[in-house]
């Protein structure tokens, strides 16, 4: 690592450490607000207690009044109608009576109203007060969470560090590894496609001189010949789109379009291939069977083009935490040592890109390769 990678990663450590110290002290603060919410909690669910206490006193208070002056209003009824029963004083004191009863029971009915005003603020302010609680004691958990996240990941800055530049490592492999097969598929396109399409064209103005000079025979051999060259540059075309994007992944699945392509490009050299799947086959990921295909594809491709193989095996095992897929040939092989020389200096962006593809999706990806002795590459795959 460079300078100023190094001062990168102190700085970034540094961040973490102020960052861990400021989260530390607003745990503390929150669990301070945390208890005090608490206390406050229990003091007001105390004085709600009693204060419903009072209430029920205030309850029985007024129904007791109410039947007093229920009674007085029937004895000041009964006054009044048996006039010559009672005396004038009689007749004043039941009045006097009925009206103190009515008096206390207002204030009875009054005091139970403020009673009850004032537990239903208090239900509401004890609402408030435990969710505050509630609030605090749950940020409380998440910044511990968060802090003890943070101090075991604070030793592992180096290396996630390392992590992100070995990533845009890949990422530049796999980019240049593109490029270069953009160009292969642009020299492969103008030199097969584009070459048959411009010799048809030509041809076609042969046939119409001919037509035009009588000479019907000859045009209808030139159509026939023709007819030939057209099939070749559909098949052509159709072997590039197929190479850009195995549309069969989608609809039949991995070990079918590895077989297919496998098989297609083998009996086409005259080479022996044998395609042996291990395990329950199951679909994976879209993005998994993409890179375990193109390591196939660019293995299978490498064999036929430089190995001169009699026979290629390629071996597809699925576990339940992973996929893995070999090819194996018995070609001349190579010097491995040489290849990863080339693959440092970045000159070799097929197996580059293999890997990467592999490397991206936290997959292993190993070449077995000497000169005689034939190749070995096996690619696996975490699920």
């Amino acid at each position: 690592m460079t300078d100023r990678s190094l001062l990168s990663t102190e700085r970034l450590e540094s961040i973490l450490r102020d960052t861990l110290q400021a989260l530390e002290q607003g745990k503390n603060e929150m669990y301070n607000i945390a208890e005090s919410a608490r206390q406050e909690y229990d003091r007001l669910q105390a004085e709600l207690e009693q204060l419903q206490t009072d209430v029920d006193q205030a309850i029985r208070t007024v129904e007791i009044l109410e039947q007093k002056f229920k009674q007085a209003r029937i004895q000041l009824y009964e006054v009044s109608r048996d006039f010559d029963r009672y005396t004038e004083q009689d007749k004043v004191n039941a009045y006097r009576e009925a009206e103190r009863i009515r008096e206390s029971l207002a204030v009875a009915r009054e005091r139970e109203r403020n009673l009850r005003q004032q537990r239903r603020s208090l239900e509401v302010s004890l609402a408030r007060v435990e969710e505050i609680a509630a609030r605090a004691e749950r940020l409380v958990s998440q910044v511990g969470v968060a802090l003890n996240y943070l101090a075991g990941n604070i030793r592992d800055v180096n290396e996630e560090l390392e992590n992100a530049q070995l990533r845009q490592e890949i990422a530049q492999g796999i980019l240049k590894g593109q490029e270069e097969e953009r160009k292969r598929l642009a020299r492969e396109i103008h030199d097969g496609p584009v070459q048959d399409m411009a010799n048809i064209s030509l041809r076609l103005d042969i046939i119409e001189r001919l037509y035009g000079a009588g000479r019907q025979e000859e045009a209808s051999q030139e159509f026939t010949s023709l007819k030939h060259l057209v099939k070749g540059v559909i098949h052509d075309m159709r072997r590039i789109v197929y190479d850009l994007s195995p549309m069969a992944l989608d609809d039949l699945g991995l070990v079918h379009t590895i077989t297919r392509y496998v098989q297609e490009n083998c009996e086409r050299q005259g080479v022996h291939c044998e395609v042996k799947v291990l395990g329950r086959e199951a679909r994976v990921a879209s993005a998994v069977e993409v890179a375990v295909f193109r390591t196939v594809q660019e293995a299978v491709n490498n064999s036929l083009r430089h190995g001169r193989p009699t026979e290629v095996l390629v071996r597809v095992e699925f576990l339940d935490d992973r996929v893995s897929v070999g090819v194996f040939d018995n070609g001349v092989g190579f010097d491995l040592d040489e290849v990863r020389r080339r693959l440092q200096e970045g000159r070799h962006h097929g197996l580059v890109g293999m890997q990467d593809r592999i490397r991206l999706l936290n997959g292993t990806c190993s070449i077995h390769s000497a000169p005689g002795q034939g190749t070995r590459i096996v690619a696996t795959v975490p699920l």
